[in-house]
Formats: structure tokens, C-alpha cells, sequence
């Protein structure tokens, strides 16, 4: 297990993975530690978290800089990571007492009421993409509603687990979060384990499909946070100077490797040359460079494999009949960057028709009528997030609807809010995290009668 740096291809750092024994003390020790953490009151679970936060706020730029050097992100998207964990910790510490009081429910009985009562040791299966969010996101709630995490990190971003497991230790009474090393194929084990409880995956629906099944058999509680081929409709009466630009934010943000990017862009076919060319004009002006240089607006792709992925896709549409409308030039010779590229004239022979792209490829899709642009957006086994734009919101809204997917944007890009739940529906996998539901995601729904 190692972690590389994708803008220079050198090695920063070999670590070894735990033994078995290593693994099983972690297990057990998760377990000890949630006997003694369930039993203490949201007010002071609350406390923890503030320590935490302010943990996180105290290496802020060591954090940043570790993703950036790790994945390859940029410096400036980087410290916005690190600003949105200690977002959804001041969401949480401000709501989640309230989120997980007892619900009364009136029948015949003297009393009734659903408690929230935590699980135990949840494990966390998390990607490299956005190495912090994406475990705060799962930790923060599954923590304040009592259960205790231990984390299997992709082994590219393990040096920034380890820093994670540092801030929830420093000063900190409870072993809440644990960093597991180890490889995918080791998993399984964990898994099986019977102190662990449940499952959080984020990921591809490959691993997503392997995770599952081994839960099921096991018969554990997963949330599953897959792929997605995010629908991007553009509606003739669109703002489309506004539309241009989101399309390149929501499109090029971690260089398009985001479950959530925009991806799919379905076009009204007299407004589509436009678009083209105002997005063109925007990609001209962005500076693809060093990730750790704050002007550097497009960073490298985080691996090789994911290169090659993109370029064999992008290869594969253009000899089925796409057309390269655009492909950024002075591309730097070494680091693992992709060409922001621009595809038009798109088929469903192409792989790029129905799949999900990871990197900063613009896919052009015309139509004619809403009722093309909807079964475009639906003609996918992905349904993570989408947007529309259009200046008439109550149609936008009814279109909106029409779409199978667990988010829709009107005149915003698709974007994680820890107010908001998040999660999808076919590929894109199921469960919700953040907001209310995220925060009782990991709970045993108790029901309490007294007569």
C-alpha cells in the first residue's frame, strides 16, 4: 500500500497493512469503546464533536496540503473540503439533540414513543475523491447518534485516514473513529466480524455489488453511495451565460471526479451551439497546473487507472461517430492529467451513452422537446443527482418529477449540503446520509408501548 502524488508520479509514502490480530484489537477496541461512549448524553457527544472541530480547525492547512499532494486536488477546492467537515459539525452539533428525541406517537396505549438508539461499531468503506468530506459526512451523525466508526480508507489517500484518526483523538476521552490499513481484499473479514453492525460504502456499483453481497449475508444494515451520470438539462428559455458557467463549475470541480458532477449535457437544440462556445470560452481561461499552486484552477487526475479509463472512453466515442468539439492543448508531459474535452454527436453504441465519466469530459446531448430531454436524463441505471435551468420554475419543477434520480437542482448545480439528505436510487445505490435522515441512517428505530 503506498500513496502517490499525481502531479509528479513520485511515491510519498509505503505503509505497511494491519495484520489480522492488528485488525481484530481495532475491532474489539471500537467495541469497548462504544459500550462506554453509548452511554453517555447528546449533550456531551456534542462537546466531543466541538473538540473535534476545532481539532480539525487547528491543522486546516496541513489537511488540505495532504489532499492535495494524495489525490491531486487543488489547493484552493482542498481548503474548501476541509471548510465543509467543519460545516456539517456545526450543522450536527446545533440540531442533532433535537433530531434524535423520542418521537411520541399516539395509539390506545398510556404511552408511545420511537427511541433512536445506536447500533455499535459501524464501519465505513470510503473513496479518495474527497478524502475528508466523504468520512465526516458518514462519521459526524453515526457518532452523535452513538455508534462508534472505524474507517477502511482507499489506499491512495491513507496518509490522509491516518491524519483523521489524529484529530479525533487529540484530547478526546473516546476511541470514536478508528483508521483501518488494510487492502480491498481484506475486507471482507471486517465485514463478517460480528461486532461490526453496519456498513458505509461510498464507491463504484462494482464495489458496491461485492460489499452488498457479502452484507447480506451476513444480514447487515448498508448504505450504499455509488456512481452516478448526472443529468444537466439546459431548457431553450435557460440564462444561458448562467448555465455556461455552472456547467464548467459543476463539471470540472476535483477535475470532474465527483459522483455528482454534472456529466450528461442535455441541450436544447437551438441554444446548443451557444452553450458549446461559452463553456469553450471559460475552459480557455482556466489554468491547468500544479494542484499545490492556489492559481491552479484543474488539477491531474488522482490515478493512472483512471486516466486510462477516460482516454479509452473518450477514444471509444470518437470512433463510433462523436465529435470533438474542443480539447484544452498544452497539456504538461508528466502527472496524470486528462484534456478538458468537449464530445458531441453522441450514440448509444458509445460506452460514454449510458456510463459514468470520472474526469473533466463534456458529454453533448440534443433535443428537441421535453419529452426527448426526460427520457435522455432517465436513459441511465445511475439516478445520484441532476440539474435543470430554465427560467420558468414551475415547469422546471414538473420536469423535475419526471426524473428518476435522489436530487434534482433547479438553477443550481448538484451539490452535497449537510441540511439536505443525500443518497440515490438504481446504481447510485441507497440510504440517505446528512440532515435528519442521515443522522438516524445508523439507529435502531426502538418502539417503546407502556399500558
Amino acid at each position: 500500500m503506498y500513496s502517490k502524488n499525481p502531479y509528479n508520479e513520485k511515491i510519498i509514502k509505503n505503509y505497511k497493512s494491519y495484520n489480522k490480530n492488528k485488525t481484530i484489537d481495532l475491532i474489539d477496541n471500537a467495541q469497548k469503546a462504544f459500550i462506554k461512549w453509548k452511554s453517555i448524553t447528546i449533550k456531551n457527544r456534542i462537546k466531543t464533536i466541538r473538540k473535534i472541530k476545532n481539532n480539525l480547525l487547528s491543522k486546516k492547512m496541513h489537511c488540505a496540503y495532504k489532499i492535495t499532494y494524495e489525490m491531486g486536488k487543488p489547493i484552493k477546492e482542498s481548503i474548501a473540503e476541509i471548510d465543509k467537515c467543519v460545516w456539517v459539525c456545526d450543522y450536527y452539533i446545533e440540531n442533532a439533540e433535537q433530531f434524535l428525541e423520542p418521537e411520541i406517537i399516539k395509539t390506545d396505549a398510556r404511552k408511545s414513543y420511537v427511541s433512536f438508539e445506536p447500533m455499535g461499531v459501524i464501519l465505513g468503506i470510503m473513496p479518495w475523491n474527497f478524502p475528508f468530506w466523504q468520512v465526516f459526512r458518514f462519521v459526524i451523525p453515526a457518532i452523535l447518534s452513538g455508534n462508534t466508526t472505524i474507517v477502511k480508507h482507499a489506499s491512495n489517500v491513507s496518509g490522509c485516514c491516518l491524519i483523521i484518526e489524529d484529530i479525533f483523538s487529540d484530547n478526546i476521552d473516546y476511541k470514536v473513529f478508528s483508521c483501518l490499513l488494510l487492502p480491498a481484499s481484506e475486507v471482507e473479514n471486517v465485514i463478517k466480524n460480528p461486532i461490526v453492525k453496519a456498513i458505509s460504502l461510498t464507491g463504484s456499483e462494482k464495489a458496491g455489488s461485492s460489499v452488498g453481497s457479502i452484507a447480506g449475508s451476513e444480514i447487515k444494515k448498508i448504505l450504499l453511495e455509488l456512481g452516478g451520470a448526472d443529468a444537466f438539462i439546459v431548457c431553450k428559455d435557460a440564462d444561458i451565460t448562467k448555465a455556461s458557467e455552472k456547467a464548467v463549475l459543476g463539471r470540472m470541480l476535483n477535475a470532474g471526479q465527483s459522483c455528482i458532477a454534472a456529466k450528461r449535457f442535455i441541450v436544447h437544440k437551438d441554444i446548443k451551439e451557444k452553450f458549446i462556445d461559452n463553456v469553450i470560452d471559460i475552459l480557455d481561461n482556466m489554468k491547468l497546473d500544479d494542484p499545490s499552486n492556489i492559481k491552479t484552477q484543474i488539477g491531474p487526475l488522482a490515478r493512472k487507472d483512471i486516466l486510462d479509463d477516460i482516454e479509452h472512453q473518450i477514444k471509444d466515442a470518437i470512433n463510433k461517430g462523436a465529435k470533438l468539439c474542443y480539447q484544452m492543448k498544452n497539456i504538461p508531459k508528466i502527472g496524470y492529467f486528462f484534456p478538458p474535452s468537449i464530445v458531441d454527436n453522441i450514440n448509444s453504441s458509445m460506452d460514454i451513452y449510458y456510463n459514468e465519466t470520472f474526469g473533466p469530459l463534456f458529454t453533448i446531448f440534443t433535443y428537441t422537446n421535453e419529452k426527448e430531454a426526460i427520457k435522455i436524463a432517465n436513459n441511465t441505471q445511475y439516478g445520484l443527482g441532476g440539474s435543470i435551468w430554465s427560467k420558468n420554475i414551475e415547469n422546471a419543477e414538473k420536469i423535475a418529477h419526471e426524473i428518476y434520480t435522489g436530487a434534482i437542482f433547479i438553477n443550481e448545480i448538484t451539490k452535497s449540503d449537510p441540511r439536505l439528505p443525500f443518497g440515490g436510487v438504481g446504481l447510485s445505490g441507497f440510504g440517505r446520509e446528512l440532515g435528519t435522515y442521515g443522522i438516524k441512517e445508523f439507529v435502531n428505530v426502538k418502539t417503546i408501548y407502556i399500558n
